[in-house]
């Protein structure tokens, strides 16, 4: 395993001290700035496949941890409002990556990470990550979506769903856990 890197630590506590705030709305990424993001992950060691279909029918795009692979299919194009949304969605899965080593087969969560940095209680993570999903009124849907999943993978994808609308957040712990 990689040695993980939690200067972004501050970042996230910074941001648990606003919790009552709302999240911003993921406005759609201008053209220009989504390629530059693009290009950064490209630049890690992450593919980017654009196109095609990705993952199982209806999902609009994936993050594979075990190959690197980001994939924005074709149905993504079509729906330019939930692409920013869906976007950082799978940014924040290879931050996840990030923290085991993107030349690892395996990721571990923004809380497991910050629980090993000893910084913040399980209970000060699992209300932060609540708080987001509240501001943005999918919490039934994402509990319900990921009943079914192993609790790691569950716990990835509450993460994921829970930050998905704060762009610049998402963008600011990818910077500061994925170094080339």
């Amino acid at each position: 395993m990689s040695v993980l890197r939690f200067p972004w630590r501050l970042g996230v506590v910074t941001v648990l001290v606003g919790l009552l705030a709302p999240a911003p709305r993921a406005e759609p990424l201008p053209l220009h700035s989504e390629a530059r993001l693009l290009e950064s992950l490209r630049g890690l060691g992450v593919a980017v496949q654009m196109g095609g279909v990705c993952g199982a029918p209806g999902q609009l795009a994936t993050y594979n941890m075990g190959a690197n692979i980001l994939c924005l299919g074709d149905a993504l194009q079509e729906r330019p409002q939930e692409r920013t949304k869906v976007l950082h969605h799978e940014l924040v899965h290879v931050v996840q990556d990030c923290l085991d080593g993107l030349n690892t087969p395996t990721s571990i969560s923004l809380s497991e990470g910050l629980r090993r940095a000893g910084d913040l209680s399980e209970r000060q993570l699992n209300g932060f990550f609540l708080q987001h999903l509240r501001n943005q009124g999918n919490l039934r849907h994402v509990v319900a979506t990921t009943a079914p999943l192993p609790q790691d993978s569950r716990q990835r994808e509450i993460e994921a769903y829970a930050l998905q609308a704060d762009p610049a957040l998402v963008q600011h712990l990818l910077r500061q856990s994925c170094q080339p």
